[in-house]
């Protein structure tokens, strides 16, 4: 939604106006394609009140996370290392 309503913003700073009807079909238009695109990189969208469960919750002791992106190269959220030197 933050995205969204940074194009909006934009749109407004250049005077266009959208009605209150176009801007809600425009919000749930961008919702769909911005899952699209979560899901084409690997992401699995689960409803809200669902529970994913964990196959290794058993071994949380090994101070790891055992949960992961499934494609952390191509996820939108993947910022590699820098190495300081």
């Amino acid at each position: 939604m933050r995205v969204y309503a940074d194009i909006l913003a934009n749109a407004a700073r250049k005077g266009w106006n959208y009605t209150p009807e176009s801007i809600v079909n425009g919000s749930r238009r961008h919702f769909e394609e911005m899952k699209l695109q979560l899901v084409a990189v690997g992401y699995q969208i689960v409803p809200v009140s669902a529970h994913p469960h964990c196959t290794h919750s058993n071994r949380l002791s090994d101070n790891s996370s055992t949960m992961s992106a499934p494609n952390a190269e191509g996820s939108p959220n993947h910022r590699p290392r820098h190495s300081r030197t």
